[in-house]
């Protein structure tokens, strides 16, 4: 049999995991990245940073891309044509403090309701590409 101490600790833990599935439930949808492409790659004989991206899925229809961490943030918003698209960005001069503290941000309308983020780094062309991050605005 089991002790009231003992009933009360169980009753009290089953009640706290419980409150706990019900406020945080477990997410079935796991967003699939795997359609993106998505590079910015330093071209030295052009000194400029080419910009790539593609949507195999062909949901992608605007994007607001962003270089942070330059004298002056570049910023630029234009619509995607067959969701994909290449820019070519020409620079003053080469970062201070190398590629790493400049990274490049896509936000792209996606499927007419989601905001899809994305973020990575800058690469020489003889480098593999960075990590890219992804996040999901409803």
């Amino acid at each position: 049999m089991i002790a009231p101490k003992n009933f009360l600790t169980i009753i009290l833990v089953t009640i706290v995991v419980s409150i706990i599935i019900v406020l945080n439930p477990i997410s079935e949808h796991d967003p699939d990245f795997s359609n993106f492409t998505f590079d910015a790659v330093y071209l030295e004989d052009k000194n400029s940073i080419l910009i790539t991206f593609a949507d195999q899925s062909k949901k992608s229809s605007f994007v607001v891309l962003e270089i942070l961490g330059m004298e002056t943030t570049y910023h630029k918003e234009f619509e995607i044509i067959d969701s994909e698209f290449s820019h070519a960005v020409p620079l003053e001069k080469l970062p201070k403090y190398g590629w790493k503290t400049i990274p490049v941000t896509l936000e792209i309308s996606y499927d007419e309701s989601e905001i899809i983020k994305m973020k990575t780094e800058i690469h020489d062309e003889d480098q593999l590409s960075p990590e890219i991050i992804f996040g999901v605005d409803d």
